[in-house]
């Protein structure tokens, strides 16, 4: 993930030479962007075009072609009768497929009488091909539907299209770019369909290079998504960042005025567009290339399809690096909260500046220079290596020892408090001198007391240091040796960028103060757990990034594992660690209004494709918190024996860090890893392998439900024996699990005993000696050991 390259400071700066061209008018951009079908039409009959496992059937009916741009068709409208199919076999996308079908089977059927598609592969060509001759002029309806398309990426789906095909037809050679528009009956997300296949990863599923999608007029839902069967080297992303030299000049409203350098790597050859995100709201003025030479650039309004692209001049090569000057200034990024208090955008977290396509950002070099009020400090991603006055503000420079995945800040009249953890970290804890504006009607009213952060920050600090070392004896260290905790104006959100960690306001103040603000109302604990698993992306997100949405479980749910593994630290009795998991259960089994639970939304990996009308929101993301923390809770109790406790699990984990720090890594890659270092115990199937575990908790979707009785008997010498019958059920015949049993003694104290293997609907009785124990009953999951439903 790391290119080694040093920091542009010692590069000579971009010096513009020359006046700044106007955003948007790059001729073929234009070309594209106004591009509609001509005259020009071919009839066709029995005509079928396949896809990556979709099949279009135009049984007769006529194309209509857009204009060339370059030399290029990119796009026709078909008018007729005809017929779309796709099958899928992977457990995610049948689980979607029949959602989207209600309850239909593994393939979507459905006619259709008009298609608008935009392409830059051999599509026109195939067209051509199996014309029967020339059609009719065509009809208003043809410009209409083709115009609706267009309108609705800029206006609903807020997606530059055009940026898209500009880069194919700028490449020099045919890309492989397709996508099908076509309405649908029965949907519960409406009835416009895309169908997508992009070598350089789609709109709303990337990586993923195939993509069906429904959407309105209020939000985009994927259902269907998978890889292209073609080699590597034919897909993926053109372009990585790894450089970025940033300055940037924040007024006391939050209004920016920046420039970015920013450094990319060509991926393959034929680049010529550079697509960056960039925050819609920060309107660039100008961009520059090495030799200082203005460049076009793309850049719609910012309520539109606002991508930001440049425009290279020449097509460039792969492994041939790009330096690029882009000048920016707007609001809406850094919120002013009144009385010299920010935050960050939770949206703009990784765009405030021209970042890389990354699922989870580029591994990129940062060097920024802030110029901020006086009277103002700020915290940034890396170290600080400058601070002097400067007129009626204060400059600060701030820059990364070594590439990271993102870089952020936090900015205000601040007070801090410093740490040092006995593993050496440098922990530094931030908190706001004034309260946002927001709060202040709460506190002149007289009845919440002090709502200022100040006094919980020695409080933060402690418990931030040592969540720290609390993870670093699980997961291995950081390679850096200080994080900042800052506190966040907004209540709603805790953020983290490398070195620093966002707690929301809400979690600084203490219980009660929350009791009397009706924070505690809904969830009681997320307010002192929320900074803990802050704390833990660090490494989750943080050191190992994750390859897409696929793989987001690992990183919410390894972090609110992490968040338990500090409370079993911090519990003398266990007790808080238990009611963690219990409460982690009961979030994936709690049915909602409509009667669905969590649990029941998907894989894992199906990741936010599961998030739709049906389940919403809440349903998802509990899904991948709770589920996801569960795997690796499940693993740890597991692998936990007497003798060695957990440390046989610490020992995977640290290897898996240690084998993908600085990398991105997939779910696989994490089987994998495991596989490596597992107990044997671990190998039900005597394979070497933890598919059996995966198939039924990441990939799968099943729930056991298990009953347990026991009968004790005590023979003339004192020894306890115990009868156990354990039935596990409500899974298939392929399912099977190791399900740990606790002996409760008649003081309280409870002791495991025995891990025992149960297979699909089955019933186990075993006999066990216990010796002279005071023996009260058996007890299944006593730390909600396995996912169930019990």
């Amino acid at each position: 993930m790391a290119i080694g390259v040093s920091a542009q400071s010692a590069v000579q700066p971009i010096a513009p030479n020359g006046t700044t061209k106007i955003p948007n008018t790059e001729q073929a951009y234009t070309a594209l962007r106004a591009d509609l079908p001509e005259v020009e039409g071919v009839t066709v009959k029995d005509f079928t075009l396949e896809r990556e496992g979709a099949t279009f059937h135009f049984d007769r009916g006529a194309f209509y072609f857009y204009a060339p741009v370059e030399g290029q068709v990119t796009g026709a409208v078909f008018v007729g009768t005809g017929r779309f199919d796709l099958a899928v076999t992977d457990e995610r996308n049948l689980h979607s497929i029949a959602q989207l079908t209600n309850g239909g089977a593994g393939t979507l059927e459905t006619a259709f009488s008009t298609v608008v598609l935009r392409f830059t592969d051999e599509t026109a060509k195939a067209i051509r091909a199996a014309s029967t001759g020339t059609a009719d002029a065509p009809g208003a309806s043809v410009h209409a539907v083709a115009e609706d398309l267009a309108q609705g990426f800029r206006r609903n789906l807020n997606e530059n299209l055009d940026v898209r095909l500009l880069a194919d037809v700028l490449g020099g050679e045919p890309g492989g770019f397709f996508l099908a528009s076509f309405h649908m009956g029965g949907t519960p997300m409406g009835r416009n369909v895309l169908f997508v296949v992009d070598p350089r990863g789609t709109f709303h599923a990337a990586p993923d290079e195939v993509e069906l999608s429904t959407w309105n007029d209020l939000m985009v839902q994927p259902w269907v998504a998978y890889r292209m069967h073609r080699t590597a080297a034919d897909v993926g992303r053109s372009i990585q960042v790894f450089d970025e030299t940033l300055d940037m000049t924040i007024g006391s409203t939050g209004k920016i005025t920046a420039s970015a350098e920013t450094s990319v790597k060509m991926r393959r050859d034929g680049v010529r567009v550079l697509r960056l995100n960039l925050y819609p709201t920060l309107r660039v003025s100008g961009v520059y290339g090495e030799d200082g030479a203005p460049l076009d650039f793309v850049q719609e309004p910012s309520d539109s399809d606002a991508d930001y692209a440049v425009i290279l001049p020449a097509a460039a090569k792969a492994g041939q690096t790009v330096r690029v000057l882009t000048v920016y200034s707007g609001a809406g990024v850094v919120i002013a909260d009144g009385d010299e208090t920010y935050h960050i955008a939770s949206a703009a977290k990784d765009s405030w500046y021209p970042s890389g396509q990354g699922w989870m950002g580029d591994s990129t070099n940062f060097h920024t220079t802030f110029h901020i009020p006086k009277g103002l400090q700020i915290v940034a991603t890396g170290k600080q290596v400058e601070l002097t006055p400067e007129g009626e503000g204060t400059k600060a420079v701030w820059q990364t020892d070594a590439p990271v995945s993102s870089a952020g800040f936090d900015l205000g009249e601040l007070k801090s408090m410093q740490l040092k953890t006995l593993e050496g970290y440098e922990v530094d804890a931030y908190a706001n001198v004034n309260l946002p504006s927001a709060y202040m009607p709460l506190q002149e009213g007289g009845t919440m007391g002090n709502m200022s952060t100040l006094p919980d920050l020695k409080d933060q600090l402690a418990r931030g240091a040592a969540a720290f070392q609390v993870y670093a004896s699980y997961f291995g260290r950081l390679p850096y040796d200080h994080v900042a905790l800052t506190q966040q104006s907004s209540c709603s959100y805790g953020v983290n960028w490398p070195m620093m960690v966002g707690i929301p306001i809400c979690g600084f103040w203490r219980e009660g103060l929350q009791h009397r603000l009706g924070l505690l109302d809904y969830d009681k604990s997320y307010w002192s757990e929320v900074g803990l698993h802050e704390v833990a992306h660090q490494w989750w997100g943080g050191l190992i990034g994750f390859n897409d949405y696929r793989d987001q479980w690992m990183s919410v749910g390894f972090s609110n594992f992490s968040v338990g593994e500090y409370l079993r630290t911090e519990s003398m009795h266990m007790g808080t660690f238990r009611a963690f998991w219990r409460s982690q259960q009961e979030n994936l089994l709690q049915k909602d209004p409509q009667g669905l639970r969590p649990i029941d939304a998907g894989p894992l990996t199906s990741g936010m494709r599961v998030l739709h009308s049906k389940y919403g929101d809440d349903l998802h993301h509990t899904m991948i918190y709770s589920k996801g923390a569960f795997i690796l809770h499940m693993l740890d109790m597991l692998y936990w024996t007497p003798q060695d406790k957990e440390e046989t699990f610490k020992r995977s984990m640290r290897a898996f860090v240690a084998e993908y720090a600085g990398k991105e890594a997939t779910t696989e890659d994490f089987k994998a890893s495991m596989e490596k270092t597992m107990p044997k115990w671990m190998d039900l199937r005597g394979d070497g392998k933890l598919d059996w575990f995966f198939d039924e908790y990441v990939y799968g979707t099943e729930l056991p439900h298990y009953a347990v009785s026991s009968q004790f008997t005590t023979d003339a010498n004192g020894v306890v024996s115990v009868h156990v019958k354990l039935t596990q059920s409500n899974v298939t015949n392929k399912f099977v699990m190791l399900m740990p049993l606790y002996l409760e003694l008649k003081d309280g104290q409870t002791n495991w005993i025995a891990n025992v293997v149960l297979h699909g609907d089955s019933t186990i009785e075993e006999d066990l000696k216990l010796g002279k124990l005071p023996a009260k009953t058996i007890v299944l999951n006593y730390y909600s050991d396995v996912l169930c439903d019990e």
